[in-house]
């Protein structure tokens, strides 16, 4: 894990030590939450709310990108982090943020879905969209089911740099 920003959580693999399998890692990483987030939500079933009401199952969007990215110790004297910047890592934001439109909690970038499809999961092609800032359409991909993970049903519903959005309410604002 990279970082918290606000009800979001960014990771990246393959730095600082090489990760041959790394699209593979961050997609079984998001299944794995996901399947942790189905038993929390089982759990939290019979809980009540401030409200008096039954409170609501927490969702989760992921959008998993890979691309090149400037990576290392980032920022001033005062503050700085080890982190990742550049287009792709943009992308796997913007990719987390279409999750909740096309009804998919995990949405993968081309390359992502290339190098691991067959492998760690099945895919889908969800649509052709062309992100906020960018010029260019691209494909979007969707985990159809998951391939020696711990989640044991096809992800369905909704919720290398990876970007996870979490929210309890299902009028929750789209992410840019």
């Amino acid at each position: 894990i990279d970082k918290y920003m606000g009800d979001n959580i960014m990771a990246f693999w393959n730095a600082p030590l090489p990760d041959e399998d790394h699209a593979g890692n961050a997609c079984r990483a998001a299944l794995d939450m996901l399947s942790e987030l189905e038993a929390l939500n089982i759990a939290r079933r019979t809980e009540i709310g401030p409200d008096g009401l039954p409170v609501k199952p927490l969702q989760v969007g992921v959008g998993i990108n890979t691309g090149q990215c400037v990576v290392g110790n980032m920022g001033s004297e005062q503050r700085f982090d080890y982190t990742v910047l550049g287009d792709s890592v943009n992308l796997a934001s913007r990719l987390e943020g279409q999750t909740k439109a096309y009804g998919v909690r995990i949405i993968l970038g081309e390359q992502t879905a290339g190098l691991v499809d067959g492998r760690r999961c099945t895919m889908r092609p969800s649509a052709l969209v062309t992100p906020i800032e960018r010029a260019d359409s691209l494909p979007l991909w969707a985990i159809a089911a998951s391939l020696g993970s711990r989640a044991t049903r096809p992800a369905r519903s909704f919720g290398c740099a990876c970007s996870i959005a979490l929210s309890r309410l299902p009028s929750r604002r789209q992410a840019a």
